[in-house]
């Protein structure tokens, strides 16, 4: 098998599978009684097998160290920077949607499952514990695992600008998509913040920043939903 070859199957190992479960949520949140323990097992173990699948085709079929994730040459407080300049970077896209984009492009989606969802999980204690912890740290991880996984696979099978770059703007592509259910202006925000991403990771080459401010962002949101909604 040739490198080359060897790189595009790892992206399907990958890819498939991922949309096939963006697909399954899809099903699931259409579902007018979703349970918290069907959510919370589907996704745990969809985030945990992903992180697995990543690791094991890095290493066996492609020969690589968990090194092509990371940059161990650097001091964690220099991750930690990062991570903060590139969260309130989250913000600040946020608020240009709210304020622009959000407003002018009209969409109507249909969150009453999602929405009951969530209000169960908060109204339980340690539901509440298990979806800002354990869940958002293993769905972050599987998250930038995956797409760091994709883009050094992406930048191994040609070496240019252009392809590196437009590799960039395809990943980031392909995350969005699955916003498509939120509407337009979700899909917008999704590809501002995952291509923010993406070009740090092929600045600095370590999804340490990127785990770290993915964590943050969504704990800060589940948080004060669950201080000032619930």
């Amino acid at each position: 098998m040739s490198k080359t070859t060897k790189h595009i199957v790892a992206l399907l190992i990958i890819l498939v599978p991922f949309y096939l479960s963006a697909i399954l949520q899809k099903f699931l949140f259409e579902k007018e009684d979703v349970l918290v323990e069907e959510f919370f097992g589907y996704y745990l173990m969809l985030s945990m097998l992903g992180v697995l699948t990543v690791l094991l085709t890095n290493k066996y079929l492609l020969g690589n160290k968990l090194d092509v994730f990371f940059t161990r040459d650097r001091k964690f407080l220099y991750d930690i920077t990062l991570a903060f300049l590139l969260l309130g970077a989250f913000y600040f896209i946020q608020s240009v949607e709210r304020i622009t984009y959000g407003n002018w492009i009209h969409f109507e989606a249909d969150r009453t499952a999602i929405d009951n969802l969530i209000q169960n999980i908060f109204s339980n204690y340690l539901y509440g514990i298990i979806i800002i912890g354990p869940f958002t740290w293993f769905e972050e991880a599987f998250t930038v695992f995956s797409m760091a996984f994709i883009l050094n696979n992406l930048w191994e099978i040609k070496k240019d600008k252009i392809w590196t770059f437009g590799s960039i703007f395809f990943a980031a592509s392909l995350l969005a998509l699955l916003q498509v259910n939120n509407g337009p202006s979700a899909m917008i925000t999704s590809f501002l913040l995952i291509s923010l991403s993406n070009f740090i990771y092929y600045k600095y080459r370590s999804i340490l920043p990127l785990f770290l401010a993915g964590v943050l962002f969504q704990t800060i949101d589940l948080i004060a939903y669950w201080i000032y909604v619930m």
